[in-house]
This record gives C-alpha cells, sequence and structure tokens, in this order.
C-alpha cells in the first residue's frame, strides 16, 4: 500500500496495510489525513476504495472524517465525492449508515456561501441516490449555513484577535 514514495509516507502506508490493530490503523488514517500535499490526499482517497487495502467498513470513515479534517482535506474529499458519487452508491448500498458519515464528514465543515451554492447544485441531481442520506446532507446544509453566520457576525472580532497575538 504505497501512499506516497515521493512524499516519504510509504512507510506509514505500509504500515497501515500490515497492521491487525484497528487502534493502530485508525492512528495511522488520522495521520495520514494531517498531510497538506493535495497529491498525496487523492491517492490516499483512491487507496481507501482499494478492498484489498483497506476494509470496505473504514473506507468512508476515512474518507468523510480522516482526509476531511483539514481545510486541503476537506476539499481533496469534496472533489472526490463529486468525481466517485455513482461508483460511491454503487458500492456502498449496503452501508448507507457510512454514506451519512461520509457526507457529515465532508460537508459539515464547509463555511463560505460559493461552497453551499456548489453543493446544492451538485446534489440537486443527486437526490434521489441519496435515500437514508438525505437526512445527513440536509443537516449538513445547516451547519454550513451556521458556518457562515458565524463567520459573518465574528468575523472581525477574530480578525482583532488575530492581529493582536500576532503583535
Amino acid at each position: 500500500a504505497v501512499v506516497s514514495t515521493q512524499s516519504g509516507h510509504y512507510g506509514r502506508g505500509k504500515k497501515f496495510q500490515n497492521s491487525d490493530s484497528a487502534s493502530e490503523q485508525q492512528t495511522i488514517y488520522q495521520a495520514l489525513g494531517l498531510i497538506q500535499d493535495k497529491d498525496t490526499l487523492k491517492k490516499f482517497s483512491e487507496f481507501c476504495l482499494d478492498p484489498t487495502l483497506v476494509r470496505r467498513s473504514d473506507s468512508l470513515y476515512i474518507l468523510g472524517r480522516s482526509i476531511a479534517q483539514t481545510k486541503l482535506g476537506r476539499e481533496v474529499s469534496w472533489d472526490f465525492l463529486v468525481a466517485n458519487w455513482q461508483r460511491l452508491t454503487e458500492e456502498f448500498t449496503d452501508a448507507l449508515f457510512a454514506v451519512d458519515a461520509y457526507i457529515a464528514g465532508v460537508l459539515s465543515d464547509f463555511a463560505d456561501q460559493d461552497k453551499l451554492d456548489e453543493i446544492t447544485e451538485f446534489f440537486s441531481g443527486q437526490l434521489e441516490s441519496l435515500g437514508p442520506g438525505r437526512a445527513a446532507y440536509e443537516s449538513a446544509l445547516q451547519s454550513i449555513k451556521g458556518n457562515i453566520g458565524w463567520l459573518e457576525k465574528h468575523k472581525s472580532a477574530v480578525q482583532e484577535s488575530v492581529k493582536t497575538s500576532l503583535n
């Protein structure tokens, strides 16, 4: 399981593949999700859908929680979701709870109107394929709207706080 030999992540990917400990695997994929290299995160995303490397029960959790835990990772996970939506809904029809967690993990932390519009536009043509995941989608939309509202309300205070702490 080579995640990226160029970025030096080969050892962690190999360790993940060889580990029998669920706890150790979780620690490794949380660490891999913190990588701040777009190409490596894309490779890690593909790696997650290979059932010979990652248990199906872990795949969507890794994509929606581990990779999506940073701003860059969230963007990579969103792009991956859009590009692979049909595959995901076909391969995980028996694990719709995992699709819910994936949707919530990828979408809930976005906080700008442009991304909200993009998400709404994409899913407008996918509502039928959401099934029970529709509740997670609608909840994520509410989270995004709340994030946008919070930022609008507190933007100047946050900027002032950052400016003060940097001086």
